[in-house]
C-alpha cells in the first residue's frame, strides 16, 4: 500500500522507520511534515543500539492523492489541522489512520471523511524519545491494538492493512471492538499522565500509597462517564492496568510531564476535559478529572501564549 505519515515527531519518525523498513514491493512510504525541510535523511535509534542514519522520502500532493493510507501521528489538538490541510487531496477510498492519546478527535474530523474512506484508530504502546528533529531513539517496545472507528470495511482492504501493520509495528492485534480498548487507554492516560506531569515525577511513582485515593477516583469517575457512553469498564481491570503501566514505565516521563517540562501544549483537553466535557453532558460530577484538567491548564497558561 502506499502510505503517507503525517508528522515528523517521535511516533511519526517511529513509523516511518517501521514501514520503510519493509520490503519495496509493499508500496512506497512517504513522510508528510509539519514544516518545510530540505534534509535528505533521518536519525533513527535502535534500544541499546546506535544512532544510524537513513534516507527520507518526502510527500507532496501526488504521493498523498495516490496513498491508499494515510497514517496520521500528530497530538490529538493538531489532528483536525493536518487533515484540514490535505483532506482534499486524499483519494475517495483511502484509508486513514490516527494515532494519539485522548479521545475527541473523531467528532472534529468526520465532517472531513467521505463515506467511502475508512477511519482506523492505532492505540500505539512502543516508546520513542525525540532527541533533535528528524533524529530519534526508541525507548520501549509494546503491543499495540487498531481497530476500525469510522466507515464501512472493506474485507480486502483490512487484510492488507493487518498485515502490514504486523510486519511493520509487531506485535499488532486487530480489535472488533475498538471503543473498548480506546477507553481503556484512556483510563489509563486520565491517571499517569496528569498526576505525573503535575507531580513531576517518573510513572513508576504514581503507585505510592500516597496517590491510591485519588487514582481510584479518577478510575471511578471514568467508570461511570463511560457508562453513560455505553461503554462497560471494570474498575478493578483499570486499577489493575494503571499499576502494570506504571510498573512496566517505573523510569519513564509520561508525555505530558515532557510537554510541561519543555513548555508545549499537552493533550489534557482530550484525556481528563474529555471526561469533564462529557460529564457536563450527561449531568455527572467528575471533580477529580476536572480538578486535575484545570491545574494542568494552569500550568500551561504560565508559557502558552494567550
Amino acid at each position: 500500500m502506499n502510505t503517507v505519515i503525517v508528522g515528523q515527531g517521535a511516533i511519526g519518525l517511529l513509523c516511518y522507520h517501521r514501514f520503510s523498513q519493509l520490503k519495496k514491493d509493499n508500496g512506497l512510504i512517504s513522510l508528510l511534515p509539519s514544516t518545510k525541510t530540505s534534509l535528505t535523511q533521518y536519525s533513527f535509534c535502535e534500544i541499546n543500539g546506535e544512532a544510524k542514519n537513513f534516507p527520507l522520502t518526502l510527500a507532496n500532493n501526488q504521493t498523498l492523492t495516490c496513498a491508499q493510507l494515510i497514517v496520521v501521528c500528530v497530538k490529538s489538538y493538531q489532528v483536525a489541522d493536518a487533515l484540514k490541510g490535505i483532506h482534499h487531496l486524499i483519494a475517495d477510498d483511502a484509508i486513514i489512520i490516527v494515532t494519539h492519546n485522548g479521545l475527541g478527535t473523531l467528532e472534529e474530523i468526520s465532517y472531513l471523511l467521505k463515506s467511502s474512506q475508512s477511519l482506523f484508530a492505532l492505540l500505539l504502546t512502543q516508546g520513542a524519545k525525540k532527541i533533535a528533529d528528524y533524529q530519534i531513539e526508541h525507548t520501549g517496545e509494546g503491543e499495540s491494538n487498531f481497530g476500525l472507528v469510522w466507515g464501512k470495511p472493506v474485507a480486502e482492504k483490512n487484510r492488507c492493512l493487518l498485515e502490514l501493520m504486523t510486519q511493520s509495528l509487531h506485535p499488532v492485534n486487530f480489535q472488533e471492538n475498538i471503543k473498548q480498548a480506546q477507553w481503556e487507554k484512556l483510563a489509563i492516560n486520565c491517571v499517569i499522565n496528569p498526576l505525573s506531569a503535575l507531580k513531576n515525577i517518573d510513572n513508576g511513582k504514581i503507585n505510592q500509597q500516597i496517590y491510591r485515593e485519588t487514582v481510584r477516583s479518577i478510575i471511578k469517575e471514568v467508570v461511570n462517564v463511560g457508562a453513560k457512553e455505553g461503554v462497560e469498564l471494570a474498575e478493578a481491570l483499570l486499577l489493575s492496568l494503571v499499576t502494570k503501566v506504571a510498573k512496566r514505565t517505573k523510569n519513564n516521563t509520561s508525555s505530558m510531564r515532557a510537554d510541561i517540562i519543555n513548555k508545549r501544549r499537552t493533550e489534557i483537553d482530550y484525556i481528563n476535559g474529555y471526561i469533564h466535557r462529557l460529564g457536563e453532558k450527561h449531568q455527572l460530577a467528575t471533580p477529580m478529572n476536572t480538578k486535575l484538567w484545570l491545574a494542568v491548564k494552569v500550568l500551561e497558561k504560565r508559557y502558552l501564549p494567550q
